[in-house]
């Protein structure tokens, strides 16, 4: 497994970050078995955000007991994301407030009394940046957050939090959160998020290959699209829960991209998924990749996706269309 040194987090972060929604399907045991069989593995990055919740379950909460039950938080990044806007009206919640009161209630929630790395989960635009910035730069000198990202901004944006730190003996933010995958994203799967996958991403691309500012990819499977688990015919009749996952990434080009992934897998003896993992890893930009492991077969498949660096032939073949 190969780490990250993040500025203001103590220890190594992996590549490979575990996800969180997966933890919804999984019962306790289960849960608490996949999370072990995670960090054993090497996988050191475990991925939360305070709105993931349902009724009086939060992820916050699953990863706060197993903390609990491993005995501590040593040599455990969590990464924890707040202000996400209110839902019901899709309100903004950036602003200094809705920051202490989302990062106190992860620590609380998680039972933790600093998160690793906590991330802006959206932007507003209309926000000055230096009271964003001050206000995440006081959560770091209260010992409440060990470091900040953001989730899902545009790199001006970025860019503005940068200087204004700079300019202020601050800290700027070390880590952007943002969909990258080798399957085109053609729509948005929910309101004001962030792809840096594309021919028309290049500028955003490059300007991370320029700057400490990490990237952690969300969806590098597409919403499912990059797994053999969803079929071309159930992506055409785009029922349930697939019907988004067509609309954002089903069309002729990302499929039969999707057919060259698959083929060299059956070649190098990996999943479909498993090549997706290792290209999203390939990107010369270095991203940390979040993964939505439930199972323990699943984290030992993606510790190997992470061990495999596929050839430019096999890069190249997979772009040939």
């Amino acid at each position: 497994m190969q780490y990250f040194e993040l500025p203001g987090v103590d220890t190594p972060v992996s590549r490979v970050v575990q996800g969180a929604i997966s933890l919804f399907a999984l019962d306790e045991e289960t849960r608490l078995e996949m999370l072990d069989a995670a960090l054993e593995g090497g996988i050191t990055a475990f991925d939360t955000a305070v709105n993931y919740a349902f009724g009086d379950m939060s992820v916050d909460a699953m990863l706060g007991r197993w903390i609990s039950h491993r005995g501590g938080h040593e040599d455990v990044v969590v990464i924890a994301k707040g202000c996400h806007p209110d839902v019901s009206d899709w309100g903004s919640r950036v602003n200094p407030d809705a920051t202490v009161e989302d990062i106190d209630k992860s620590r609380q929630q998680i039972g933790i009394d600093r998160i690793d790395l906590w991330m802006f989960h959206r932007d507003d635009p209309a926000v000055e940046i230096g009271i964003l910035v001050e206000e995440v730069n006081s959560a770091i000198d209260r010992g409440h957050i060990g470091a900040w990202g953001v989730s899902n901004w545009a790199t001006a944006r970025i860019e503005a939090a940068l200087d204004y730190a700079a300019a202020h003996d601050l800290r700027g933010p070390v880590a952007n959160s943002a969909h990258y995958s080798l399957a085109d994203q053609l729509d948005d799967p929910w309101p004001d998020v962030v792809t840096l996958t594309g021919a028309d991403r290049e500028a955003d691309r490059q300007w991370h290959r320029q700057r400490d500012v990490a990237v952690v990819a969300w969806s590098s499977l597409a919403g499912g699209f990059l797994s053999e688990r969803i079929s071309r015919a159930e992506l055409e009749s785009a029922e349930g829960f697939i019907a988004d996952t067509a609309r954002c990434y089903f069309n002729d080009d990302n499929w039969a991209r999707r057919e060259r992934a698959a083929e060299v897998g059956r070649r190098l003896g990996l999943s479909l998924s498993q090549v997706a993992l290792a290209w999203a890893l390939h990107a010369d930009f270095n991203p940390l990749v979040i993964v939505a492991n439930a199972t323990v077969e699943e984290v030992e498949e993606n510790i190997v996706a992470e061990g495999t660096v596929l050839a430019d032939a096999d890069l190249d073949y997979i772009f040939s269309g």
